[in-house]
């Protein structure tokens, strides 16, 4: 076996490259899609690429343009106060728990992104989990509802929530309902909304989050006209300054921010102001009455029983089983004819559509799911019973299992084991095990399944996970609700 992996003969640049010249269809991040920007700038790209100077004012203590810009788009998001991230919704996720104090107790929803369990493991706070309910039938996880998060919270005495709306499939939860069940018991809700950053711009959309969360999360480059990793993080009316709030921030952001991508959160909200995301909810709807009239394609609409309260239409979701396709084949058959999605599951494909989407892509995409040879119906082996995402037993709390000293394991051989580090399927970034939790059989069958059809594992190097080092019990702080 050679030392170091092959490498590809293609550079970064070229790959690129080749990516821009075969024209795709592109139904994933970032939301400008290669030309949301046009206007914006060319050759601007090198020159506007520049540092804090006297007159260019500092993302950290901001009193100039960049100030201005933040309250604007505080006042687009209906907020107390905004700030601008340039290292993506994960860094402000983090600040949220970061700007916890040490008194505080965390409760943290299971369909969590990875980067707030690595902000709970730096936080090192008391912390619970609260798992959404499961569809069997459907193979989905769903979003917290209030009376979940009221539950969970009468019985831990949390005094902070974070929970995540909308999800990766543009499912929403009753960030209304939500916003009274916290308050009722003096708890701050912070709302993990990274896809959901356009909401506010048109009433076809579901409701934004101001006036709701606390605390909470846009990454405008996900559907908006935004760089990647352009990011924000908004404050309400609640016990957390803006002072305390930037602080957090200042933990773990660079203190050499991009201005290109600051440059970029301002366009976004200057621009998502003048698309028509009204038209563009109306387009989605007639293409999905088009998708649906493709024998064995099914759109995924509305589910019920578990959480979900309203759907962004611009995020269009198929369930290619009746097809005879697993999310993973039909995302490669796709790809094969030029046309890159968000990302797929075991069931279904997820695409982002933005009003910057052209015409003929719509057009192309129908064809080609057309054209996409019939078979018979798939049968899903791996359902709810198999794998669970609630909590598995908790033997360290999360931050202690984290920096524990630790060893790497087969995966397949890892049940059994304290987990180090989240393991998961990404996209969407949900893990199946937590750090601190013992590794149970059923969630690695259905790992590797997943990898086996196609998805991508997280947590996992080489086919090894992190344990910990000792295995012996140790009193935890970390349960599940």
């Amino acid at each position: 076996m050679d030392k170091y992996p092959k490498l590809p003969n293609q550079s970064l640049q070229e790959t690129l490259g080749a990516y821009e010249r075969e024209n795709p269809a592109r139904f994933h991040m970032p939301g400008h899609k290669g030309r949301g920007l046009s206007g914006f700038w060319r050759d601007e790209l090198q020159l506007w690429d520049v540092t804090e100077l006297s007159n260019t004012d500092n993302l950290h203590a901001p009193s100039g343009a960049i100030a201005a810009a933040e309250a604007g788009m505080a006042q687009a998001y209906g907020a107390k106060a905004s700030f601008f991230v340039v290292n993506g919704g994960t860094n402000a996720v983090q600040a949220m728990i970061l700007a916890l104090g040490n008194e505080d107790k965390l409760l943290l929803s299971r369909d969590c992104h990875r980067c707030a369990i690595s902000g709970a493991a730096l936080r090192g706070i008391e912390t619970y989990y609260i798992s959404p309910k499961y569809d069997e039938a459907q193979g989905l996880l769903g979003l917290v509802t209030p009376d979940d998060l009221d539950r969970a919270l009468a019985e831990t005495g949390a005094t902070a929530a974070l929970i995540t709306s909308p999800n990766a499939y543009g499912f929403c939860a009753d960030v209304a309902g939500l916003s009274q069940a916290a308050h009722k018991h003096g708890a701050l809700l912070m709302i993990d909304g990274a896809h959901g950053a356009h909401y506010p711009f048109s009433e076809a959309l579901p409701r934004g989050l101001g006036g709701y969360a606390d605390l909470f999360v846009h990454s405008q480059h996900k559907t908006m006209d935004a760089l990647t990793q352009a990011a924000s993080l908004h404050l309400g009316e609640c016990r957390i300054t803006p002072e305390e709030m930037r602080r957090a921030l200042a933990m773990t952001e660079t203190t050499s921010p991009s201005y290109l991508l600051m440059a970029s959160l301002d366009w976004s909200v200057y621009m998502a102001k003048r698309r028509d995301w009204t038209g563009q909810v109306a387009r989605c709807i007639a293409l999905e009455e088009k998708i649906e009239a493709i024998e064995g394609l099914r759109v995924f609409h509305d589910p019920v029983g578990i959480g979900v309260f309203e759907r962004d239409r611009t995020r269009i979701v198929i369930d290619t089983t009746a097809r005879g396709y697993g999310g993973y084949e039909a995302q490669a058959y796709l790809e094969q004819h030029n046309i890159y999605l968000e990302m797929a599951d075991a069931r279904r494909l997820v695409l982002i559509t933005t009003p910057n989407d052209e015409p003929v892509w719509y057009e192309q995409l129908l064809e080609t799911l057309t054209a996409l040879p019939k078979r018979a119906p798939r049968k899903m082996k791996h359902s709810g019973e198999e794998v669970r995402f609630a909590a598995n037993e908790q033997r360290l709390t999360i931050r202690e299992a984290t920096f524990s000293p630790t060893r790497t394991v087969l995966l397949a051989k890892a049940a059994g084991g304290t987990c180090a580090e989240a393991i998961g399927i990404y996209p969407p970034g949900i893990a199946l095990a937590m750090p601190g939790e013992i590794i149970d059989q059923r969630a690695i069958d259905y790992l590797l399944a997943q990898e086996k059809n196609g998805g991508a594992l997280f947590g996992v190097y080489d086919g090894r996970v992190f344990v910990t080092a000792e295995q012996s019990s140790k009193a935890t702080n970390t349960k599940t609700i």
